[in-house]
């Protein structure tokens, strides 16, 4: 009985490590996404500014002045875009290049989700093993009290009954 009790909680601490990891590629993933997002944004901008300036129209747009605060300004040279290159360097490119650049970037950036949603399932199957197993163990005895989600994995609070 005694071996059966250490071999659950040996189970135990395995699920509670996979669910740390779980939490942390989850806010990991969360900050590609972030990223992904913001080369979205960027992208966008890029190509509405040197839209309104092919149109002939004035190419305005908000500038954050710091605290929350923005103040309108008028693009003069939409097409001379400062690209962050990474690393602290960035380069001065033109719109399509620019463009080109952050698209570049956003598919590296996809394909790194891919791979941390690839490790999240990985987990995911890692706990579900666990659970398997201490069902085994302790069979007709429920082992998780209380399940929640995190990104798609059941979280319990408790393995020990």
């Amino acid at each position: 009985m005694a071996e059966v009790s250490e071999e659950i909680r040996n189970l135990a601490a395995r699920h509670q490590e996979f669910q740390r990891q779980a939490e942390a590629l989850r806010q990991e993933m969360s900050m590609v996404q972030a990223s992904i997002a913001s080369c979205d944004q960027a992208i966008t901008t890029i190509n509405e500014l040197k839209a309104a300036s092919e149109a002939g129209r004035a190419a305005e747009t908000m500038v954050p002045v710091g605290f929350g605060s923005y103040v309108y300004a008028e693009v003069k040279n939409p097409d001379k875009v400062v690209v962050n290159l990474g690393a602290g360097f960035s380069a001065e490119e033109t719109a399509e290049a620019a463009v080109e650049t952050l698209n570049r970037r956003k598919e590296q950036l996809t394909k790194i989700l891919e791979q941390m949603n690839a490790s999240l399932t990985k987990i995911a199957q890692g706990m579900q093993a666990l659970e398997t197993e201490a069902a085994k163990i302790q069979p007709g005895k429920p082992w998780l009290r209380k399940r929640s989600r995190i990104a798609g994995i059941r979280k319990p609070h408790s393995m020990i009954e």
